[in-house]
């Protein structure tokens, strides 16, 4: 799955195999349907992928292979970095530099519909 993500192209145009438009959207409203706001929206979507997406997993980024080994929040406004080690580096990178390896984690689904969410936004 390649979750690279640049604005005006939408990473779900091309969700994984089985994956449509309406179980994204059915999961965006399940992480927000409590929210009053974007930055709650946000919260929701990120509070549901550290929830269910299961680290550590394979992926690339920038070509090299690493291990995702977790999520963070960015310090300021939206945004969800991927935390991932390689050669014993440790790389914090937006999660929208990090390609997907299969099999892809359990759990996957929830960073397409984070990205989905994004494209909505745009």
């Amino acid at each position: 799955m390649n979750w690279n993500w640049h604005v005006g192209k939408s990473v779900t145009l091309d969700p994984a195999p089985g994956r449509s438009d309406t179980k994204l959207r059915a999961l965006i409203d399940q992480a927000t349907s409590d929210s009053v706001d974007e930055s709650d929206e946000h919260a929701g979507l990120l509070s549901m992928i550290r929830e269910e997406v299961v680290c550590p997993f394979r992926a690339r980024v920038a070509g090299e292979e690493v291990e995702c080994v977790r999520f963070e929040w960015p310090k300021n406004g939206y945004g969800l970095n991927a935390v991932c080690k390689t050669k014993g580096k440790t790389l914090v990178v937006d999660i929208g530099m990090v390609e997907g390896i299969e099999p892809l984690p359990k759990g996957h689904e929830w960073i397409e519909a984070y990205f989905a969410w994004r494209d909505l936004l745009n």
